[in-house]
């Protein structure tokens, strides 16, 4: 099944992948060699512990009770926790690959778990999902820590660095900046309706991206995007910069693939998708490559594109730099700490739901290293 979420251990040398049949594999980047978490993920559908709130509407859910769409991994890498649709934390020994507990109950989520991320530095966990709530966990405790409440429809994904600052996003038209210390929050609202991803890019600016093909630029001094480039992925760009890229990919224990020398041709862009119409454009992923000013987004249209933060009249704004070959649903993007390389999870269907499919793509892992030259 479609693969959903990614992250890398501090080192950079093994990256963790989560897919929508409940499945964990670690994969070794520099070999290539996967190994799959030995477990049972197996839902009681008898239980009543976290059903889902009266005050939600109810409706059908969008995956399985069995899928797996969060992923991350404590900066020691300790702890790797995943959740997904049976609304509950699995945490596991990131090393010995030894499951240790669940965290759920009467103060877990209520719905869907749509998000993971630690606090640089700490095995403090935020999550979010379906139900509305951003919640965090101590797991130096095993415990819950607190309820975040403000989003009016389901948290889509979530971010945080060192400061105690997170940022979530989600179908609401908002992105939400939680200040933990001060026990408050600041709104900023989108012109899209659903903004599916976000990452912090420094500690007070970051980037999202919308159901509608948007990549927007934010600040947290400013109520409105900085920059928004509307259709990122909606047609190709001729005259960019070259830059050499020598891609393996590691999708269900395949040969790896593709090597290039620049991400888009004069007729467009390398490994379109056969999915067409908004789905293609629709863009499901960003990741940001910490320290520098390298970003990535990813959407349904064959292409991963990479842009550059620069300055501009107002704010921040985003120069496209490239693109990165990539068929299928891009569901997930991580940098490596050290910027030799980029980790795509891919799918043949969007991560929350099913109104699309490629049927020629391929469902794993997908890495791209990178040699950036000026």
């Amino acid at each position: 099944m479609a693969v959903t979420a990614v992250c890398l251990s501090s080192d950079d040398q093994t990256a963790y992948c989560v897919s929508k049949d409940g499945v964990i594999f670690a994969l070794d980047t520099e070999s290539g060699k996967r190994s799959k978490f030995d477990w049972h993920h197996t839902v009681d559908h008898s239980q009543t512990s976290g059903s889902t709130a009266d005050w939600v509407k109810r409706k059908a859910q969008s995956v399985g009770k069995n899928a797996l769409l969060a992923i991350a991994i404590s900066f020691d890498d300790r702890y790797l926790v995943v959740g997904g649709g049976d609304k509950k934390l699995h945490i596991w020994d990131a090393k010995s690959h030894q499951y240790i507990r669940s965290l759920s109950g009467t103060t877990g989520h209520k719905d869907v778990i749509t998000g993971l991320a630690f606090r640089d530095g700490t095995h403090e966990l935020f999550s979010c999902g379906a139900d509305r709530a951003v919640k965090i966990w101590s797991l130096d405790n095993m415990a819950y820590v607190d309820t975040l409440f403000g989003h009016q429809s389901e948290v889509l994904a979530i971010d945080i660095l060192r400061q105690e600052r997170a940022v979530s996003s989600g179908n609401d038209h908002t992105c939400r900046v939680w200040k933990i210390a001060e026990e408050s929050q600041l709104i900023f609202r989108s012109h899209g309706m659903a903004v599916d991803c976000c990452k912090y890019i420094t500690g007070t600016e970051w980037v999202t991206g919308a159901s509608d093909g948007s990549l927007a630029m934010w600040s947290q001094t400013k109520k409105r995007p900085t920059s928004v480039l509307r259709r990122a992925h909606g047609y190709p760009r001729p005259g960019l910069a070259p830059f050499h890229v020598h891609s393996i990919a590691s999708v269900n224990g395949q040969d790896p693939t593709a090597v290039s020398t620049n991400g888009l041709q004069d007729d467009g862009p390398v490994g379109p998708g056969s999915v067409g119409g908004d789905a293609s454009s629709w863009i499901g992923a960003v990741g940001v490559c910490k320290g520098t000013d390298l970003v990535a987004s990813g959407a349904g249209d064959g292409v991963v594109r990479l842009w550059q933060v620069a300055d501009g009249k107002v704010g921040k704004v985003l120069h496209e730099l490239g693109g990165l070959p990539a068929r299928g649903f891009v569901n997930a993007l991580q940098f490596a700490r050290s910027g030799r390389f980029l980790v795509a999870g891919m799918g043949q269907e969007p991560r929350l739901g099913r109104w699309a499919r490629d049927g020629t793509a391929k469902n794993g892992l997908l890495i791209h290293k990178l040699h950036l030259h000026e």
